[in-house]
């Protein structure tokens, strides 16, 4: 391919996203988790997966709420990367691929910050896949589920989705969600 012929999008590959964070606010809280599937995007088969726990720098800036939900103890993270050493592999794992997630937004906010600040280069396609646009489109219609969040979708369409809240847990039930709806392509 040289360099002006453009990718077909259906040739990208999809990187599947989350992170979990000490707070919502990107400018001053931390990437603490991030949970990564790498999807083809033809066949939308789970080609590999990345999971890493970050090293807070700040943690005396979190929200105690955001630790509560993310699930952080010291113990836990006891053998946790710096985030630099993380994003460098997130950005070996999956060049050129569409960032796709739940709300996937909030993780690009967080994920192309800090990948600025720390001076990490990336190649990802600067299309995103939003999986909760896809839910919303497909389930308007619907009497259930009567909230727009991953669980409940996941639940309303027979996804059983582990409580335990962790980047992993919920990239896994992004991705079989995201599957589930492009059965029922329109």
């Amino acid at each position: 391919m040289t360099k002006n012929e453009e990718m077909d999008f259906r040739d990208r590959k999809l990187l599947f996203i989350d992170l979990e964070t000490t707070g919502l606010d990107f400018n001053r809280h931390e990437i603490i988790e991030v949970g990564c599937l790498l999807v083809d995007g033809k066949s939308l088969k789970v080609i590999d997966e990345y999971h890493a726990r970050v090293k807070p720098e700040h943690i005396e800036t979190a929200d105690k709420e955001g630790l509560k939900v993310s699930g952080y103890s010291k113990r836990k993270w006891k053998d946790a990367l710096l985030l630099k050493e993380v994003l460098k592999e997130v950005v070996k794992f999956a060049p050129k691929a569409m960032v796709a997630g739940w709300k996937v937004d909030f993780d690009w906010w967080f994920l192309d910050t800090n990948l600025k600040k720390l001076g990490v280069k990336h190649q990802f396609d600067y299309h995103l896949v939003d999986v909760i646009s896809i839910a919303y489109i497909h389930l308007r219609s619907q009497k259930r589920p009567k909230k727009l969040n991953l669980r409940s979708v996941a639940r309303s369409l027979g996804i059983r989705v582990d409580e335990q809240h962790s980047a992993m847990t919920d990239i896994r039930a992004t991705y079989e969600v995201f599957k589930k709806l492009m059965e029922d392509e329109i």
